[in-house]
């Protein structure tokens, strides 16, 4: 079996599930009426981890089909049913697709309307249709856990390490000046905005 690629699964699965975890916590949190935008925001993140997910699990299947490894195609086996469920919801992916992502555009750059690409497709139109599908994020999650605990741990473990050597080198990054940073940019449209006789405040130092 390769260990690596069974990890880097391991690892991409735990990460995006926690975070939907996260996410679908804090969400509950919000006042919609108070922090609509915040709100609808959350959850727009939320479909592209799910999405992000059944693009994990897709690696996963491949994976699972060119390994002889009956540990692994009995997990698939167990999984299958649970990725058919989220699966059955298509809007998330178009909403991925059209409306966050790759706004109103498809794969060639035409403009093609998230509203009518969305007709015809699943939602979830219930609270408790809507817990379903992350119900099901859970137990996909749980799943992992469960069957790979030991390489879940040792990759966490190793790419820690690696992510909070990264962290240190971006908080030990000396700041720049942002306004002096950008000042020429600044400088340069305006002059190019005077060549094409129109103008207004384009940026000012706060």
């Amino acid at each position: 079996m390769d260990i690596e690629k069974l990890k880097h699964t391991l690892f991409n699965v735990n990460h995006i599930c926690t975070h939907i975890a996260y996410s679908r916590n804090a969400v509950k949190q919000i006042n919609f009426n108070e922090h609509t935008q915040v709100y609808t925001d959350v959850h727009r993140l939320l479909d592209i981890y799910i999405c992000s997910l059944l693009d994990e699990l897709i690696v996963f299947e491949k994976f699972v089909a060119e390994e002889d490894n009956y540990y692994l195609s009995d997990t698939l086996y167990v999984l299958l049913p649970l990725i058919d469920y989220i699966k059955k919801f298509d809007s998330l992916r178009v909403k991925r697709n059209k409306l966050l992502a790759h706004h109103n555009r498809d794969r060639k750059k035409v403009f093609a309307p998230w509203w009518k690409e969305l007709n015809g497709k699943r939602f979830a139109t219930t609270n408790e249709e809507e817990s379903m599908i992350f119900s099901t994020v859970k137990c996909i999650h749980q799943v992992f856990e469960k069957r790979f605990k030991k390489e879940l741990d040792e990759v966490w473990e190793e790419y820690n390490k690696e992510i909070d050597e990264y962290e240190k080198y971006i908080m030990e990054t000396q700041n720049i000046e942002s306004y002096e940073d950008i000042a020429p940019t600044i400088t340069e449209v305006q002059k190019r905005m005077k060549e094409r006789e129109f103008s207004f405040t384009i940026m000012s130092k706060k």
